[in-house]
């Protein structure tokens, strides 16, 4: 994973991308402390929300912010592979 300051507030992040579609976002700060999210518990920002997630954690700026990371080669594509149970590498 690699740290990641979101373009809109700043607040930092460490990132990895899997694939244009696979992000893997850890949060070093309460999530709240991003202003959109934090806009969000008082339902002003309802629509900030990406479609067909169920995270409330996930803000459209901050994954913005990745994914131009990834088309500028300052986040690269992760390619870690995870043990499969039963399986032998």
């Amino acid at each position: 994973m690699q740290k990641i300051d979101c373009d809109h507030c700043g607040i930092t992040v460490a990132a990895e991308k899997y694939s244009p579609e696979h992000t893997g976002v850890q949060w070093l700060d309460d999530a709240r402390a991003c202003p959109l999210l934090r806009a969000d518990d008082t339902g002003m920002a309802a629509d900030l929300r990406s479609s067909g997630t169920s995270s409330s954690n996930r803000c459209p700026s901050l994954y913005a912010t990745i994914d131009r990371a990834v088309e500028d080669g300052t986040l690269p594509y992760s390619y870690r592979t995870e043990p499969v149970r039963g399986v032998l590498a």
